[in-house]
């Protein structure tokens, strides 16, 4: 009898914990199936994975077998928020196959476990650009996930896979570093090839056209060199792939550089280290100005967005957001605006100016995430789909 009532007590605490660890972590789909697959190099998919508690949740590691390497955009979820984790592997053999992944969160002790499987045909030796994606659908409903760095990696591994964020730089030849970050244990990051944040096999070709507020109300010390300090930061991730082209306003509408690659970092780096405030605002003149930059340099399947990085003390009427609209003609540009200060008319502005331009409001508020915002804007609109 008491043995009958202990078991039953038993799978009652296990049933409650599966249940708490199912609530904890939405996966847009755990069980991953990828069909039948020909000319394959390498296979990688991708999971969407959101934090459904009110507490921050923290991507400790993943296990599985040898040969599969697996990122993830970022290790901390804040409530609500998502992140993006790539699984990929080189076939050896064809067949049939299904892979086993547990991932190991702080949200409970137990593994959340996902797979993916798949019959591969035949396999493509002779090109490594011949892989399969696992993406999520268009309409999978993610509002916002950020996109990690996928890379081979060819040193020999072990079983377990750390999970490191994308926001630093992987060089070679570096020992094993040491990252402390609030609630989970330390994590160790393998040393890595040094490759582009935005990895051209995910990230499309970019279009970008600064559009900075140099008028006398960024002169405050917490402003305008936020804003160099992540332009800064994003001008080293940007590849010769990328187009940049840099304006300022104030009192009047200057082209500082136009149509620069992203290969010339030097030249990109000083005209940020120049800017300087000064004068008055005329934001609406200055956005309908980069909109004709960005149409002249637009990129057929690319990623054509103004980024406007200001305090929002000016108006956009409604005549200038028809003009932003006609003006692009078929082509679609994307508009996004980056806050600084706390003014509520202001940041009220910007949003529905972003909402005009369908794109993000980015509110920065510390140097400290600037230039993570700065870059994960960029990357968001240029996942490949």
């Amino acid at each position: 009898m008491y043995f009958k009532l202990f078991l039953i007590g038993v799978i009652c605490f296990l049933f409650r914990y599966m249940s708490s660890q199912n609530s904890a972590i939405t996966i847009d789909e755990r069980d991953k199936d990828i069909g039948g697959q020909e000319n394959i190099y390498k296979v990688r998919a991708d999971y969407v994975i959101q934090n459904n508690q009110s507490k921050n949740l923290f991507l400790l590691r993943a296990d599985a077998e040898k040969g599969i390497t697996i990122r993830a955009s970022k290790k901390t979820l804040h409530p609500r928020d998502t992140a993006l984790i790539v699984v990929e592997f080189m076939p050896k053999t064809t067949g049939k196959f299904t892979e086993i992944i547990n991932l190991i969160t702080s949200a409970d002790g137990l593994p959340y476990q996902l797979s993916l499987s798949g019959i591969i045909k035949s396999i493509k030796t002779d090109d490594k650009t011949a892989c399969f994606y696992f993406k999520k659908p268009n309409n999978a409903g993610v509002k916002t996930t950020q996109p990690i760095v996928v890379y081979e990696d060819k040193s020999k591994r072990n079983n377990t896979n750390k999970m490191p964020d994308n926001t630093g730089n992987y060089t070679t030849n570096l020992p094993a570093v040491t990252q402390h970050i609030p609630e989970p244990p330390i994590i160790k990051n393998e040393p890595k090839k040094e490759v582009s944040v935005l990895d051209p096999d995910l990230y499309k070709p970019n279009n970008i056209v600064f559009l900075v507020d140099v008028s006398s109300s960024m002169k405050d010390s917490a402003k305008l060199p936020v804003m160099q300090y992540a332009l800064h930061y994003l001008i080293e991730a940007l590849r010769p792939t990328d187009v940049i082209t840099f304006i300022t306003y104030a009192d009047s509408v200057r082209i500082l550089k136009e149509g620069i690659s992203g290969s010339n970092k030097k030249e990109l780096n000083e005209v940020v280290t120049k800017l300087k405030a000064r004068g008055l605002t005329k934001g609406n003149k200055a956005i309908l100005f980069s909109l004709d930059k960005a149409v002249q340099h637009y990129i057929p399947e690319g990623n054509n967005q103004i980024i406007l990085a200001t305090d929002g003390k000016f108006r956009f009427y409604s005549e200038d957001q028809q003009k932003f609209m006609t003006n692009q003609g078929d082509k679609r540009i994307i508009l996004s605006t980056i806050a600084f200060g706390d003014d509520k008319d202001a940041m009220t502005n910007l949003k529905e100016i972003a909402k005009t331009g369908n794109g993000n409001f980015i509110h920065i508020r510390s140097k400290s995430k600037a230039r993570a915002q700065l870059l994960d804007e960029i990357k968001q609109h240029s996942l490949m789909q």
